[in-house]
């Protein structure tokens, strides 16, 4: 549980000097004689200290970005496009009907797909040019939805020809239109012929098409996709395929996305910034070294300051977020101890300012100082907002130039009596 009462970094320090002061009347009560009918007991010892991490007393030994690709597949979301270091494609996996005709070039009319971007509408990148340029390929070999981008190579994707492609501007609001874009005829022919001379064997040889960004592209949008155990039949492409019936009039059947999954390729830093970004799965790494705190105190406070850098910051349309996630694994027992949040702080005026803070660490910290006194926190964006941003901040690491930017830690603890 967060102990919210903390989140202010400065009521936090405020709190700090008042558990300081409270000891310290404690201290030079146990001084005075007891009374009589207390006289025999055992005076307090009790002890507070405070310390922060300085040049001399680091605490933080390294900082530095990870990355963990994931699978973003069933999320409600996929992203398409292409924005300075990041790329995201997307793979959707096509189901003809039972009912899908035989269809040759003579009787073919049209194919039209259609995608529709999310609602809330989301941007990442240049959202002024906000210049969106894709081509559609055909995947030729089998993949799942545990699929990452480290398992979605160049081979899965054939891009001897291209089935469909889009280049423009979609409007930066959630009123958007559907998009619809004119599919190729030959491997809808191909689709449906397999379907009615193999029926459900065909699934062996329709693997789905891929969108795939090109160098057009400045920006990347969010599309409106299906979501695991979502009861809506929302679903991210769609192919209506009009076909000629003779003496009749023209028939329609519609293609649907039975599943689909984002890929998010992005350069991790070579640094000690401390870089996080979401759908990327980029994370950063706090090493601490904490050994220099005595074992068995107890631990009454302990935040964690970080500040950002503006200059290498990258957001979409929805702004920075204010909310940053830390996990700490015990390496010992492998568990996850638990999640921590820090706020961004504002100042007297009520303006955001560039520090995140977080407020209470206490079981962390102790989790390391029981053991070897050093572990690792690993910072990232917020669970909420994991898979359906890739906005990405960047902190100030451990070897900053200006040392009042980097990382800091603030611990009260206090000893224990000895009987």
């Amino acid at each position: 549980m967060v102990v919210r009462i903390f989140q202010n970094r400065y009521f936090f320090n405020w709190l700090v000097g008042i558990v300081l002061a409270i000891g310290a009347l404690a201290s030079s009560g146990c001084n005075d004689k007891l009374s009589v009918v207390g006289n025999n007991l055992i005076g307090d010892t009790l002890q507070l200290t405070s310390v922060n991490s300085t040049d001399s007393m680091p605490f933080i030994n390294a900082t530095y970005p990870v990355i963990n690709r994931i699978s973003l597949s069933g999320s409600g979301y996929v992203f398409i496009g292409k924005s300075g270091t990041t790329e995201a494609s997307s793979l959707s996996r096509l189901a003809v009907p039972d009912s899908a005709p035989v269809i040759t070039k003579e009787n073919f009319v049209s194919a039209k797909m259609l995608i529709t971007p999310s609602t809330p509408y989301y941007a990442f990148g240049d959202t002024t040019g906000n210049q969106l340029s894709f081509k559609v390929f055909k995947v030729v070999k089998v993949w799942s939805t545990t699929a990452t981008p480290d398992t979605i190579t160049d081979d899965y994707i054939d891009k001897s020809k291209t089935l469909a492609s889009y280049s423009g501007n979609i409007p930066l609001q959630d009123s958007a239109s559907v998009i619809s874009l004119d599919f190729d005829r030959d491997q809808i022919i191909e689709w449906f012929n397999l379907r009615k001379q193999y029926g459900n064997a065909n699934d062996t040889l329709n693997y789905g098409i891929a969108f795939v960004p090109d160098i057009n592209s400045n920006v990347i949008r969010r599309f409106a996709s299906g979501s695991v155990g979502a009861m809506d039949s929302s679903r991210f492409a769609t192919i209506l395929v009009t076909y000629h019936r003779e003496n009749t009039t023209d028939s329609t059947i519609t293609l649907v996305s039975t599943y689909d999954g984002s890929y998010v390729k992005t350069t991790v830093p070579q640094d000690s910034s401390i870089t996080i970004q979401g759908a990327a799965a980029l994370n950063s790494n706090i090493e601490l070294d904490v050994s220099s705190i005595p074992k068995g105190v107890a631990f009454h406070l302990a935040g964690l300051t970080l500040t950002l850098d503006p200059s290498k910051c990258f957001t979409g349309t929805t702004g920075i977020d204010s909310i940053v996630y830390a996990t700490f694994v015990d390496s010992t027992s492998d568990n996850l101890v638990r999640p921590y949040y820090a706020s961004r702080l504002k100042d007297g005026n009520g303006n955001f300012t560039n520090e995140y803070f977080f407020s209470s660490l206490n079981s962390a910290i102790e989790a390391m100082v029981r053991r070897t006194g050093k572990g690792t926190l690993r910072i990232q964006v917020q669970s909420s907002n994991y898979q359906n941003r890739m906005d990405k901040l960047v902190f100030f690491g451990s070897n900053a130039a200006d040392t009042a930017k980097r990382p800091k830690i603030s611990i009260v603890y206090s000893t224990r009596p000895k009987f």
